[in-house]
């Protein structure tokens, strides 16, 4: 991989290909990171300093150099290690809300639509606008996006969204994990152009026949060392939402208000801290404070193994962060996982990259689970899916 040096309009200037190690990863709905490891040589110190931007070739992220290390190695050799976050953490750098209020005044920024909207207009209002400071701008953003849209759809709920006083980044981060989306601040090569997206992925799965399906198995011999593990130990699937003028009941996927007995889990969510008045507005936000509750208090189902890097399957082609691909165990259960993050590592031995994949639901042999017309027999390991 080769690293490079960005000027003061995000072009490329200088290129670092000789280093110990590099390390870098971008993630979906979280700020990514970087570490590069090299020889503490005049040239390297002077291109390597606090607040300089880089990128890698195999990515469109932007990294920002925080922290600069010199230390002795065991050899003695003088050793600069740079690390720092990816571009989307200057968005906890921005204040998310409406106006410079004074103490007393209701700080809460009522936002109404859908989710990803309101993150766009947060994101618009703040960072683009400069409601609150024109030096809240942030530089060379364009309108619109350098990705095809996503075929995953976003939720079409409308709800009035209350935000707290936060950061931007804190505001938005909170929603997407709510509403299954992602974020990201991306460069357009050396057009000095950069693009904010919330974005959804594209379902690579078998459920569907637009994108060529991406699956990872130790059939295919591109997953070894499947590891589950399963819990309901903290999960809940009801919650209880008290405002101070209004309550509200919110259920979680799978769960309403015929869920009784053993199987009900109800969760308590204090909201007294929304001051609105009793109607609509007040429902909405009560509604939306319950699915976070909630969304932090799923079952666990953890399926992981470690996937082959030289397989077929190529990051930035055959998938992108946010989709959903399969991951099937040698028992025939299949889970449909989320590209939540992609590693870059090189180092003494060689150039490698591989995904993280975060559960999204299951499906096990001989059930139905909303396959349209697919099914899946699952008692043969030979057999495969059928239309």
């Amino acid at each position: 991989m080769e690293v490079y040096i960005l000027d003061d309009l995000l072009r490329r200037i200088a290129v670092i290909d000789q280093y110990e190690s590099f390390i870098w990863t971008e993630r979906w709905a979280v700020f990514g990171d970087f570490e590069l490891v090299v020889h503490s040589t005049s040239e390297n110190r002077r291109l390597l300093k606090e607040g300089t931007q880089m990128v890698q070739n195999g990515s469109d992220r932007v990294m920002t150099i925080k922290t600069v290390d010199i230390k002795k190695d065991d050899d003695g050799r003088s050793i600069l290690t740079v690390s720092g976050p990816s571009l989307e953490q200057i968005l906890d750098d921005r204040a998310a809300t409406e106006g410079l209020a004074g103490p007393t005044s209701d700080t809460n920024w009522v936002i109404s639509g859908t989710a990803g909207n309101v993150c766009r207009k947060i994101f618009k209002d703040i960072c683009i606008d400069g409601l609150l400071s024109t030096s809240d701008k942030i530089p060379f953003i364009k309108p619109g996006t350098i990705y095809p849209p996503s075929t995953i759809p976003e939720s079409a709920i409308v709800f009035s969204a209350s935000i707290p006083l936060s950061s931007v980044y804190e505001a938005i981060k909170e929603l997407c994990d709510i509403y299954d989306l992602g974020f990201r601040l991306v460069r357009n090569q050396d057009k000095s152009e950069l693009y904010f997206d919330i974005y959804t992925g594209n379902n690579r799965t078998t459920q569907q026949n637009v994108h060529t399906p991406v699956i990872f198995s130790q059939e295919l011999d591109n997953l070894s060392n499947v590891s589950e593990l399963r819990s309901v130990e903290d999960a809940k699937n009801v919650a209880y939402v008290f405002g101070l003028n209004d309550s509200t009941i919110v259920y979680a996927d799978g769960a309403d208000a015929s869920t009784s007995g053993f199987d009900r889990k109800v969760l308590y969510v204090d909201a007294t801290d929304v001051t609105l008045a009793s109607g609509s507005a007040l429902t909405a936000v009560l509604i939306n404070k319950g699915l976070d509750a909630l969304a932090k208090t799923r079952p666990i189902a953890a399926f992981d193994g470690e996937i082959n890097q030289y397989g077929k399957n190529k990051y930035n082609r055959d998938y992108f962060l946010g989709d959903l691909v399969e991951m099937r165990n040698s028992d025939g259960a299949t889970n449909i996982m989320r590209v939540t993050e992609q590693i870059f590592v090189s180092d003494g031995e060689g150039d490698r990259s591989y995904p993280t994949l975060t559960l999204n639901s299951s499906i096990l042999p001989d059930v139905w689970d909303s396959w349209g017309t697919e099914t899946w027999d699952g008692g043969d390991p030979d057999e495969v899916w059928d239309e």
